[in-house]
């Protein structure tokens, strides 16, 4: 989910015809010129067994994302720019070597890592059409990984129903994982996002998050990257303010025989994003 971090609400009402409906269904609120920042930290590992040797990798990532409200048009769906304030990653290897990027100490930075990352932060990395349930209508501008990314990770992690939920309520997405290089050719397999709204008190919604793959690769080493793309855990959503609050996921996911019998492959993801205000 390390691409999930990578690329993720807004408070005020937009347009009469966004706000009406809001008397019928939950909506995010958009306003033209807004600003919205979120915490990130996502700590991965990913360890494979071969025989008798095993490998294991670590990965922590601290990001602030910044979200722009350049426009809303006239059907509620607004026009949002998404950029990095910071970036910190850590890495350690499976030899055990650290390697660190730090936008807020350059200096310290691996140089390879401070070449390729530096370039993100603080700069333009996606600009996208977003409708009032959080859905991408279009993506306009996409500099930090391919532009398929924002139909299997919305920005927000949610994606809410026509009509406003109970608690006890479930409902669902379907969309498409696309393997983009290098960890595929653009092959797309079907996956489904359930969502089930969990309470509902003073204005706060909290909803849990399930995914599940309907289509997989034949092959058990294709299935690899896919485990990445399936988080389960809370969205806290703002139903007054129209805001996602916070967002808490994890993966735990294991893959057996992908390289003869005996190994494995397991991936693991703590994910965490949380709303730092208008900034």
């Amino acid at each position: 989910m390390l691409r999930t971090g990578l690329v993720m609400v807004f408070a005020g009402l937009a347009l009469p015809s966004a706000s009406s409906a809001q008397s019928a269904a939950w909506r995010f609120h958009w306003q033209t010129g807004q600003v919205m920042t979120y915490r990130v930290e996502q700590v991965t590992t990913a360890s494979e067994t071969l025989g008798d040797k095993k490998d294991e990798s670590k990965t922590k990532l601290n990001l602030v994302k910044r979200w722009q409200v350049q426009g809303v048009d006239a059907a509620g769906v607004a026009t949002l720019q998404l950029s990095l304030s910071s970036m910190r990653m850590e890495t350690t290897t499976p030899r055990g070597d650290v390697f660190l990027f730090d936008s807020a100490d350059p200096d310290k930075s691996e140089k390879n890592l401070k070449e390729q990352l530096s370039k993100f932060v603080g700069q333009p990395l996606a600009v996208l059409r977003v409708d009032g349930k959080g859905k991408v209508v279009e993506v306009k501008k996409s500099e930090f990984g391919p532009a398929s990314r924002y139909e299997s990770q919305s920005p927000f992690h949610l994606v809410l129903p026509d009509s406003e939920p109970k608690a006890g309520d479930s409902w669902q997405r379907a969309y498409k994982i696309t393997l983009e290089p290098p960890q595929g050719t653009g092959q797309k397999y079907d996956a489904v996002q359930r969502y089930t709204c969990k309470t509902v008190a003073a204005n706060t919604a909290t909803m849990t998050l399930t995914t599940t793959l309907k289509t997989m690769p034949e092959a058990l080493l294709d299935r690899v990257p896919l485990l990445r793309d399936q988080p389960e855990g809370e969205i806290v959503f703002d139903t007054q303010s129209g805001l996602m609050r916070s967002a808490h996921f994890v993966i735990d996911k294991e893959l057996k025989d992908h390289q003869g019998e005996g190994s494995s492959y397991h991936f693991h993801s703590a994910y965490t994003e949380e709303y730092a205000g208008n900034k």
